[in-house]
């Protein structure tokens, strides 16, 4: 497992997991459940509804770099962003001429459909995980963004550390904020009960929040910095955020998504 002061050399946890048929893992069940996705894809994309689904299984490269449950379950085609409660906020304030960073953004689901609601893509950043343009490490690569971001998303990033690497990629997160009234947005999976869990088949630790152990996480954060942040969190079930019923099976009992908005006070 990679420490916590490994993970500020370079923020991707040591999970990774090499598969060289995807239809033969278990977390490989790409399925066009929301009509949402058909529409962004037709609209947005423009393919036709009946080359929807050929087109979606014939994107295997994500899978074929990194096997993330979230490239098998097809979280790509799930915008999650325009979910959270202050997405009318987001999308006001980035047409305003605010400036939003996607870390982790994974394949810009969540940036096409804030582009598709009328946001302007100029205003628009996004990064994963290129060792180059690390967020959550000391690179050089995003020096020039330091201070500069208005609204920071980042979602099912969090969540791959422990207390002690959830700490220091908050840290890191807020140098990039601009100042009072900044927002760090997203989701990750938590559970109704916060507690560190290790999942045998990744074998690393991680931090699973509620809404209260990720406001202590924060006012730990704005203490350890200097700043203070105004929090709010929700659990969300894995149906209300458009997966399948079965997208958490073989985690945890209690295992949900906690929605977050955190806002810059300080």
């Amino acid at each position: 497992m990679a420490s916590a002061s490994d993970a500020l050399n370079y923020s991707e946890p040591d999970m990774q997991v090499q598969l060289t048929e995807p239809s033969s893992h278990s977390i490989y069940q790409i399925l066009m459940r929301s009509s949402f996705r058909r529409q962004l894809l037709e609209n947005y994309s423009h393919i036709p509804p009946e080359e929807q689904s050929k087109h979606v299984h014939e994107i295997v490269r994500p899978w074929d770099i990194r096997a993330y449950p979230c490239t098998g379950v097809g979280a790509w085609l799930v915008p999650q962003l325009c979910r959270n409660p202050v997405y009318p906020e987001i999308l006001k304030r980035v047409q305003a001429g605010e400036v939003l960073i996607d870390v982790g953004c994974f394949l810009g689901h969540d940036l096409r459909r804030l582009v598709y609601d009328g946001a302007p893509s100029d205003k628009i950043y996004a990064i994963d995980i290129f060792i180059e343009a690390d967020i959550v490490s000391e690179s050089k690569a995003l020096a020039p963004l330091r201070g500069k971001i208005d609204i920071i998303a980042i979602t099912q990033v969090i969540h791959q550390w422990d207390w002690e690497g959830q700490v220091k990629a908050a840290k890191q997160l807020i140098g990039f904020t601009k100042g009072p009234g900044s927002m760090i947005v997203g989701n990750q999976i938590g559970n109704s009960k916060a507690q560190e869990v290790t999942l045998k088949t990744l074998v690393v630790s991680m931090w699973r929040h509620n809404p209260e152990s990720f406001a202590k996480l924060w006012d730990q954060v704005g203490q350890e910095t200097g700043t203070r942040w105004e929090t709010q969190a929700w659990m969300r079930s894995f149906e209300e955020m458009a997966f399948g019923a079965k997208d958490g099976a073989g985690m945890e009992d209690g295992v949900a998504i906690i929605e977050f908005a955190v806002k810059r006070v300080e």
